[in-house]
């Protein structure tokens, strides 16, 4: 998979970009604001169709309501184009085209697939839950888009469910028994979500203390351990959500929230039992979670197009021994856009960004 071409109209500080990408590995330099991130969080947009920072609402230009994205993919021999229209209103509206045919956001969703490693993502294992939630989100959504939809039919059940416990609590419902139709909706989409979480886990297990050995010249064992139900089948793990679910029952009508499921799940990097960001260094944080993302680019890659990878300004975040495994990893493996606040040495297409919005 290659990106040849991005159009951006009105995207963050882009009021117009048409840039031609004729390399495998694309640095983007230039001083800080001038754009550089927001180049990459395009790319990211056109993956998943939401950005990978908490404010989606400054991705239009100042003053603007409406932006567009363009993409030039290929794939094989085949050249496609995907484009983005978005509109701000009581809420951000998106159409999509996939060669010039409107699609809906689950047809489109996962066309380009993408890993990001930017310098947040060295405080993944030192941070709350939620954070680590969303990694795997995102990595199943563009695995499977289907993933995407069960997420959102989840949401959307746990939403309803909690009103009503809200409600049950407050004295405005007395329906109790509609509790049941509930949990048996988060059983039969929760079991499939933590189910998808653990084979993922299961598939970093594989090969993560090798990768992670390689990376920080220490030789420990390494293990993804992933907090949720038990369960190895999915049978067992609706058994286990049931049985949890009428054990928290009294909880949750208590605390008027619901207290089971995966929206509580977590995972952590040990050695021996113990939890590995308690004990690390910042450089060992960076060694794990460089691990983890280059293990999810081969995860992407199976029997697939390999996804495009986006460093954000990481290249200065690690020493010489990390910079130099990573990039010999990815020669010739992945088309790799790279921003940084000073120019490489390397061989790349070379694009440096001015406050002007010009590429040179």
């Amino acid at each position: 998979m290659k990106i040849t071409n991005i159009k951006l109209k009105n995207f963050r500080n882009y009021p117009d970009l048409d840039l031609a990408i004729n390399g495998n590995t694309v640095v983007l330099s230039g001083p800080n604001a001038v754009g550089k991130t927001n180049l990459l969080e395009s790319v990211y947009f056109a993956s998943l169709f939401k950005s990978f920072r908490d404010d989606n609402e400054f991705i239009f230009l100042k003053d603007t309501q409406a932006s567009e994205i363009e993409f030039v993919i290929e794939k094989g021999s085949e050249t496609h184009n995907l484009k983005i229209f978005l509109e701000k209103r009581d809420k951000i509206y998106a159409n999509f085209l996939l060669n010039g045919v409107k699609k809906r956001r689950t047809e489109a969703q996962g066309f380009l697939k993408v890993v990001i490693f930017e310098p947040t993502d060295v405080d993944m294992f030192t941070k709350q839950p939620e954070g680590r939630r969303k990694y795997l989100n995102m990595v199943l959504s563009q695995k499977a888009p289907r993933h995407m939809e069960e997420l959102g039919e989840y949401k959307k059940a746990i939403f309803y469910k909690n009103k009503l416990l809200q409600n049950l609590k407050s004295g405005l419902s007395t329906n109790s028994e509609e509790l049941s139709s509930w949990n048996s909706q988060l059983v039969k989409i929760g079991s499939g979500i933590i189910m998808e979480r653990r084979k993922f886990c299961e598939y970093l297990n594989d090969r993560i203390s090798e990768v992670y050995s390689a990376i920080s010249g220490f030789h420990r064992p390494v293990e993804v351990v992933y907090s949720s139900l038990p369960g190895d089948t999915l049978e067992e793990i609706e058994s286990a959500y049931r049985e949890k679910l009428e054990k928290y029952a009294p909880r949750e009508k208590a605390a008027a929230v619901s207290l089971v499921g995966p929206h509580k799940d977590d995972f952590s990097l040990q050695s021996d039992g113990l939890y590995l960001s308690p004990f690390s260094s910042r450089g060992e944080l960076r060694s794990q979670v460089l691990a983890l993302k280059i293990l999810e680019l081969e995860y992407l890659s199976q029997g697939e197009e390999k996804p495009v990878l986006l460093l954000d300004d990481v290249l200065s975040e690690l020493d010489e021994t990390r910079r130099t495994f990573l990039l010999k990893f990815l020669q010739n493996k992945f088309q790799t856009f790279i921003t940084t606040t000073h120019p490489l040495e390397m061989p790349a297409q070379h694009v440096t960004l001015t406050p002007a919005l010009e590429a040179e």
